[in-house]
């Protein structure tokens, strides 16, 4: 995992000088590499205002930007951000509009529809795409063709072909599914299943029978000897040949890569294969507001990053992820990277869905720290989410 990465001129501390585009992210391992390869490169065309990059891992970036948010010191020029939390940053008053858009080559129609408005709140433009990070799934070919032949014909893994997996290899010592984040597979199948985050009133709701059959169901895999046992390393089962199934994110793909048997790269587990539906992120690039007004050459200049980035997103691609820009559909070498699926496939870029709903952030933490112990029957379901609802519904007021 990568700690504190600069690119650019000056010191690696977190504050910015007059001269330079300071970014925050959160970014790490590969990604991060890849991120200080694209910025070194954008540094080397000798722009007026070189990016320096720092990144930190999650809850330090939260806590580092709530903090000098808040007071409006010592912040970064522009942070690396998950599209679920631009409304949650912009509704604490961190962010400040991309308003010098005008003229620009930084439009609406020269990202994926969907990347653009996961930057917008209220109509306003907080954010300008990064990249897609998505949550996928890899599948040894080898072990689907002995198990549960046929079941990948059509590009899509059912629940009911993975339970039928794990009964069939479950003899052999052989896992079907793995639930390494639980938050990420939690997120695709209760919208799989019908499930809304909002209620009549608007706000966050989760606490219904939607959440409770998404974790039936993975309680139900996982008394059946067919998931993944909690602390067992996903990938490291995957590559060992001991796991058929691997619902992972697309930034995984260069430790998939390692693989001595034929794999591949399809959307997320589906609950209804004739209503495909896979969440994704979009990263946003996000400008935070700051006591000392920034010179309109730097925001110029911040503008001019985003353009550039347009055409130069491959060295961050080859982590896995997908490009926001349309410019970069077209490129060959991302054309043939086993992600490129859900953008290039037009059944694919039409179920990718976003999340950006407000709250979802704080419902996902949750998710992550308690979703095991309702999974092994340690805490009731219903009562559990309920918490949960309130833990949200506390943070958004």
């Amino acid at each position: 995992m990568a700690a504190l990465t600069a690119c650019g001129s000056k010191s690696n501390s977190g504050n910015a000088t007059s001269d330079e585009i300071l970014l925050w992210s959160q970014t790490t391992g590969p990604d991060a590499e890849n991120a200080k390869k694209t910025f070194d490169a954008y540094n080397a065309t000798d722009p007026k205002y070189k990016v320096k990059l720092v990144t930190m891992k999650k809850d330090t970036f939260n806590a580092k930007l709530a903090t000098a948010g808040r007071s409006g010191k010592d912040v970064p020029d522009l942070a690396w951000v998950a599209s679920e939390e631009v409304s949650t940053w912009q509704s604490q008053g961190l962010l400040n509009e991309w308003s010098n858009l005008d003229g620009s080559k930084v439009t609406e129609d020269a990202y994926v529809p969907s990347a653009w408005e996961a930057g917008q709140v209220d109509g306003k433009q907080y954010g300008v795409p990064g990249i897609m990070g998505t949550w996928v799934m890899y599948y040894n070919k080898d072990l689907v063709d002995k198990y549960v032949p046929g079941a990948m014909d059509d590009g899509i893994a059912s629940f009911d072909e993975i339970e039928k997996a794990g009964a069939a290899a479950k003899g052999d010592g052989i896992y079907s599914y793995a639930n390494s984040w639980m938050f990420q597979n939690y997120d695709n199948l209760y919208l799989q299943m019908g499930g809304k985050w909002l209620g009549d009133s608007g706000k966050i709701s989760v606490n219904n029978e939607t959440s409770k059959k998404v974790f039936e169901e993975f309680a139900k895999l996982n008394k059946d000897g067919y998931m993944l046992p909690q602390g067992q390393d996903a990938t490291k089962n995957f590559l060992n040949g001991k796991l058929i199934f691997m619902p992972e994110g697309t930034w995984s793909l260069s430790n998939v890569k390692k693989a001595t048997f034929n794999w591949g790269e399809t959307f997320v587990p589906q609950w209804d294969p004739s209503n495909i539906i896979q969440c994704s992120g979009a990263d946003q690039f996000v400008i935070i507001r700051s006591k000392t007004e920034r010179p309109k050459e730097k925001l110029d200049g911040m503008v001019d990053l985003m353009t550039w980035l347009q055409s130069n997103q491959l060295e961050m691609l080859k982590s896995g992820a997908n490009p926001s820009s349309v410019a970069m559909l077209e490129n060959e070498e991302y054309a043939k990277m086993p992600q490129a699926f859900l953008l290039k496939d037009e059944k694919a870029r039409d179920a990718v869905n976003v999340i950006t709903t407000p709250g979802l952030s704080y419902v996902n933490s949750e998710i992550d720290t308690r979703g095991w112990d309702m999974i092994q029957g340690k805490a009731d379901i219903t009562q559990t989410m309920n918490e949960i609802q309130q833990v949200a519904e506390q943070k958004t007021e």
